[in-house]
């Protein structure tokens, strides 16, 4: 199997004293770009979305009926209750071809939660239901549904000649309410199906969905103090060559450093 390689190339913009630019952004070939806009709305009344992050491997037996119940999930409740993102493991099999292509992004979200098996489900950055009961899973994502948030994300995306604009606009009940230096944002750029005809590990899958490929601006994020309503921000990254810009999706959350809380979450799906 092919190694994947790419190449992290973040840029912040902090200096714009403009508004958000109402132009159409060129894109080179190759590049992909997400735009964040930041304001505040006293009259917001968001529903949460939730963010289930899938730790899994390609050699991992249980991982087979953990990502059909995943997929049962994610079918029923559609994108704008759950939205999924799968960081591969090194574990069982160290020569996982997501792993590799993805290796610093995914080691560093197991050392942040104290990844030990898979798979491993985890909802909003806190609750670990058990990966191959369906029925913990729904419980757990109910109980998260349930819960409110301060914050709304709105996500489109567009490919423009052969890159992708991903444009975040985020919008926040009460600024002064929350300590927003414990907040930070990440865009996870996920590979939404993924075939093989011959299956990549030893548990005989073929087919894999909401892959992760790139976690930018960096893996620590971007902090929501730094965000004001009166500028854009703008973070690049390239698209190595095997990956399909058609079926690249952006996810975008809102956690909170402290607790590991996930306030909110957004994507493109």
């Amino acid at each position: 199997m092919q190694k994947f390689l790419f190449l992290i190339i973040p840029f912040l913009i902090l200096g714009c004293e403009t508004n958000p630019p109402t132009q159409p952004i060129s894109l080179k070939t190759g590049e992909v770009k997400l735009e964040i806009t930041f304001s505040e709305d006293g009259n917001l009344n968001p529903e949460r979305t939730v963010l289930l992050e899938d730790f899994a491997n390609v050699s991992c037996t249980p991982c087979v009926i953990s990502n059909k119940i995943i997929r049962s999930v994610l079918q029923n409740y559609g994108s704008n209750k759950i939205v999924s993102v799968k960081f591969p493991t090194n574990f069982p099999s160290p020569v996982d071809p997501f792993y590799l292509s993805a290796k610093t992004f995914c080691d560093f979200r197991m050392t942040y939660y104290n990844i030990l098996f898979a798979p491993t489900l985890i909802l909003d950055g806190t609750v670990r239901p058990t990966p191959t009961d369906s029925n913990s899973i729904k419980q757990a994502l109910n109980t998260r549904l349930n819960s409110s948030s301060n914050f709304s994300i709105e996500i489109t995306k567009t490919v423009i000649n052969g890159g992708l604009l991903i444009n975040a606009n985020i919008k926040v009940k009460n600024k002064s309410a929350l300590n927003l230096d414990e907040l930070f944002l990440r865009c996870a750029i996920v590979e939404s199906d993924i075939e093989f005809t011959q299956a990549p590990g030893s548990n005989g899958e073929t087919k894999f969905y909401d892959v992760l490929r790139v976690l930018f601006p960096s893996n620590d994020g971007f902090p929501l103090s730094s965000l004001n309503s009166t500028n854009s921000y703008q973070f690049e990254n390239t698209i190595d060559t095997v990956w399909n810009t058609n079926k690249l999706e952006a996810v975008v959350f809102i956690q909170n450093t402290a607790t590991k809380e996930i306030q909110q979450t957004g994507s493109s799906f």
